[in-house]
């Protein structure tokens, strides 16, 4: 083994010497290859003086940490590659808390939260696009990159950390697998967008989620965005689980730059309330193993920038909203809600230079689960999260 090792750092460094050190340079990669790079780190550490879960009046604290990068290469005929990584650790306050918006969605549950962190693939796709008017995109794509965007409302890593606030989470999103995304610009300012994502890579048919979204963008500060989509995953009737069929919904997005320092957002989205998953495959399908899914949502928010307070590096944010959860939900429980929770969130973002932030965050939750949490009380999160970008 140890020969074996010997052998391969030799046949490395012989490599290494036929090649010109300008390959190493800072910009090499964008300078030599065309090849853009970028990325960043983001740490967060909330508190709550008490869970909702096991009524612990103590509270906990629990942090988590996020890795991602960014490879992208263009091409002269309008094409385009791109790969990502992400990786990362924790679940923050997410299994302490029982909310229906998870108060963390920095922590990605479909990453590894073993002791050893690996990086996943989480994009992989080509892009073209033909004539200026239509953009083909297909390989491993993620959903929210194309549906439900919203300039003041999407990214969890500068922005708000509540994951209602951060897009779209009525929206039965698909597993990061194949797709296909077709957007065309119709007239100025107006475009359609259409895809198809599968549920398995192993079987690519008729269950995956398809996606249809109108783009309206009259101004340069203005964008209106209708969007519909379903999911032919086998969903089970609440009210007669022998009963299976695919989930629809809908949802409308907005945002509005009021001048170089005010933002303002909202966004509204429902889905089909009579169907639901099972929490488990391997339980029985029966009322009490589907889950308990809120079916509509509203928020709205504000966005201010530190300019008006000579600090042109910092961010506010201000943002409410409310998950409902499913009157049918009644037939399996005499005692469930389906009441609102009712969710706030308020962030300071102090950008200390261009490469590092920090962002203390207070979100306040009333009406945990729509009054169905174990413990009714109203649930306060406070966290600090810091962003590194290069």
């Amino acid at each position: 083994m140890k020969t074996l090792s010997k052998l391969a750092l030799l046949v490395a460094t012989f490599i290494l010497g036929f090649i010109s050190k300008d390959a190493f340079s800072a910009d090499s990669l964008a300078e030599q290859f065309g090849i853009k790079v970028k990325g960043g780190g983001t740490f967060v550490i909330q508190d709550s003086p008490k869970e909702n879960i096991t009524n612990d009046k103590e509270g906990s604290s629990a942090g988590v940490y996020l890795f991602d990068l960014i490879l992208e290469k263009n091409f002269e005929h309008n094409g385009k590659v791109l790969v990502q990584f992400k990786g990362g650790r924790g679940k923050g306050l997410n299994d302490k808390v029982q909310t229906y918006a998870v108060v963390n969605a920095v922590s990605d549950p479909t990453l590894n939260t073993a002791a050893d962190t690996l990086a996943k693939v989480t994009k992989l796709y080509y892009q073209q696009s033909i004539y200026d008017k239509l953009t083909i995109d297909f390989g491993k794509l993620n959903f929210n990159s194309f549906f439900a965007s919203n300039k003041y409302s999407k990214e969890c890593e500068s922005q708000f950390i509540t994951s209602i606030f951060s897009g779209d989470k009525i929206i039965e999103t698909p597993p990061q697998h194949l797709g296909l995304a077709l957007a065309y610009d119709i007239v100025e300012n107006f475009k359609v967008t259409y895809a198809y994502f599968s549920q398995d890579i192993d079987h690519i048919d008729s269950s995956g989620v398809n996606a249809v979204q109108l783009a309206y963008s009259p101004y340069k500060c203005y964008n209106l965005l209708a969007y519909a989509w379903g999911n032919n995953k086998d969903h089970y009737s609440i009210k007669d689980t022998d009963k299976k069929s695919g989930i629809c919904g809908f949802g409308i997005s907005v945002d509005h730059e009021v001048n170089n320092n005010i933002g303002v957002f909202g966004r509204f989205s429902y889905k089909n309330p009579s169907v639901s998953v099972l929490k488990s495959t391997s339980s029985a399908i029966a009322p009490d193993n589907l889950k308990q899914q809120p079916h509509m949502s509203w928020d709205a928010g504000v966005q201010l920038s530190g300019n008006i307070w000579s600090r042109p590096k910092d961010v506010v944010g201000f943002a409410i909203g409310q998950m409902y959860g499913s009157n049918d939900y009644k037939h399996i429980s005499s005692v469930y809600k389906d009441g609102a929770e009712t969710e706030m969130e308020l962030y300071y973002n102090f950008g200390i230079n261009k490469n590092l932030a920090i962002t203390p965050a207070v979100q306040y939750f009333i009406d945990p689960q729509g009054g169905n949490a174990t413990v009714k009380d109203n649930i306060v999160v406070a966290g600090i999260r810091t962003r590194m970008d290069f």
